[in-house]
């Protein structure tokens, strides 16, 4: 009887395991990316629900805000589609960072609820960092206006 049990619990905790993303490892590489590419990644990964690797997109300072906010792409698209991504123009936010870069996105979304943006078309303008010459790039803001 305790080998039945042993195996019937060995099971469930492999099938409880099975289809989620919690913990899974980055299905993207983003340490040889471009500033342009994290963006694509970030956007295309919140399109497809790749939440891992969207919040790996955004640097440590913002992951948690935009991850947890009841507006954020994280918890309020429902849809994201006709994604494009400009080339990143060399125009800084803080100055803190190694290098700081702009990107703008244009995209489509749905929104679950209409909290700080209604559905349709968007514009947001993306600030990517490098904290030192050999780091990632990572998102260090997102907004609606420079």
């Amino acid at each position: 009887m305790k080998k039945i049990l042993g195996l019937v619990l060995m099971v469930l905790t492999l099938i409880s395991g099975c289809g989620t993303t919690t913990g899974a490892a980055k299905s993207v590489d983003l340490s040889n990316l471009t500033a342009t590419q994290v963006v694509e990644t970030y956007y295309s990964s919140i399109a497809t629900g790749d939440y891992a690797t969207a919040k790996d997109c955004l640097s440590n300072e913002i992951g948690q805000q935009y991850v947890n906010s009841p507006d954020s792409d994280f918890k309020n698209i429902k849809r994201l589609t006709d994604l494009k991504v400009s080339p990143a123009a060399p125009i800084k936010l803080y100055g803190k960072n190694f290098d700081e870069m702009q990107v703008t996105a244009e995209y489509v979304a749905e929104f679950k609820k209409v909290i700080t943006s209604n559905s349709g078309k968007q514009f947001r303008f993306i600030y990517v960092g490098k904290k030192e010459k050999d780091s990632p790039w990572k998102i260090i803001s997102i907004g609606t206006g420079p």
